[in-house]
């Protein structure tokens, strides 16, 4: 302008901010877990076998198994003059073998991660299913050639909370990449105006804090405003999406459960080990064991702003990130976390527009019948 002595000051690139007395900026908190962390212990294993060949003898045998004439007779309830025939099997003394310690939570596969092994040569060792859940105290013996790593440590680090009211802030909206945040620990969904219950069989939430982004071109939605779904709009919306993940007696159903209170999901009981199948194409967003309560948990995001989560499994065949098809299978059915008996918690969850966030549906909405 006209009789300005300097040029006007570009718009600020940055977010303006209003002056305040510095305050303490709050640091993140990381939390280390340690789980697989029993103790190793010495433990009787099988004795020592020796198949008779031609020409062998009694001396000889026991030299070769590291025992006496006598034990070794009396091991086998041998007769004088102690005739021996080839292809027979003589057993010699006892070894010992190490073992495993199990604590309460432990899984078969958390224990073979441990010691460096196998699933199926762990589960051979103890003549056990690859899918058997550990109770405490239980002894798991080592098979030969474990290399001990020590307990398991997982850290997880949350970002510190935005101090409210610290500086006013005029910034253009700045879009960020999706998170797969969980909560700290589940919890029950309280509608607003009500006042929670203190007795709730079992708190179900894992995904209420997973923000879903649908696709960047998706088709025209079947529900195109931020007002709550009917149950008639879910049901459309999800119509020929989903299968379900596993069939069995159902232990608790979605719906109320007291006032302000719901489940928010399918409790199905299953024999442990019984195989879990994604009940949609779409992509793994957390598979670990990090909610409290949930036991072994995975995520799945689907397109038009679906998630599906399922909890409690022994094990899980699938990775973060991992790209999975409609009828897949994810993992087994276990008793980890919470579950009071084998089973699997399932949950359909839904943002019907990109603004909106995903809260829970009923899962018979949308599931065939």
């Amino acid at each position: 302008p006209i009789g300005s002595s300097r040029p006007t000051a570009p718009p600020p690139s940055r977010p303006v901010v209003a002056e305040r007395d510095p305050e303490p900026t709050p640091a993140a908190t990381t939390t280390t877990t340690v789980s697989i962390a029993g103790k190793v212990i010495e433990v009787a294993g099988k004795p020592k076998i020796h198949t008779v060949k031609s020409g062998d003898a009694i001396d000889s045998i026991a030299r070769d198994l590291g025992t006496t004439r006598k034990d070794l007779v009396e091991d086998n309830d041998l007769k004088a003059p102690y005739v021996i025939r080839p292809g027979q099997k003589l057993k010699g003394p006892a070894t010992t073998d190490k073992a495993y310690v199990a604590e309460s939570g432990d899984t078969l596969a958390g224990v073979a991660k441990r010691f460096n092994v196998s699933v199926s040569a762990l589960s051979k060792e103890n003549n056990l299913r690859a899918g058997a859940s550990l109770k405490k105290g239980q002894k798991v013996v080592l098979p030969d050639g474990y290399k001990d790593r020590g307990p398991i440590r997982t850290t997880v680090t949350t970002p510190a909370p935005r101090p409210a009211g610290s500086t006013t802030t005029a910034q253009a909206p700045v879009s960020s990449p999706p998170t797969t945040g969980l909560p700290s620990a589940p919890r029950p969904y309280t509608p607003s105006g009500s006042t929670p219950s203190t007795t709730y069989p079992r708190p179900s939430a894992p995904v209420s804090a997973l923000p879903v982004t649908p696709p960047s071109a998706p088709s025209r939605p079947i529900i195109e405003s931020s007002a709550p779904p009917t149950e008639a709009e879910i049901a459309a919306a999800g119509r020929g999406r989903f299968v379900w993940p596993l069939r069995g007696d159902m232990i608790n159903a979605y719906g109320p459960k007291g006032p302000g209170q719901r489940f928010d999901g399918l409790d199905i009981r299953a024999p442990v080990g019984t195989p879990v199948k994604a009940a949609a194409a779409g992509d793994v967003v957390y598979a670990g064991n990090q909610v409290p309560g949930f036991g072994n948990l995975v995520l799945i995001k689907h397109a038009d702003g679906w998630v599906t989560a399922y909890a409690h499994l022994s094990t899980t065949s699938v990775k973060m990130r991992q790209a999975i098809a409609q009828g897949e299978q994810l993992g087994t059915v276990g008793q980890t976390g919470d579950a009071p008996e084998p089973m699997l918690h399932f949950e359909v969850r839904f943002a019907p527009t990109p603004k909106d966030k995903a809260k829970p549906v009923d899962p018979a909405l949308v599931l065939p019948r």
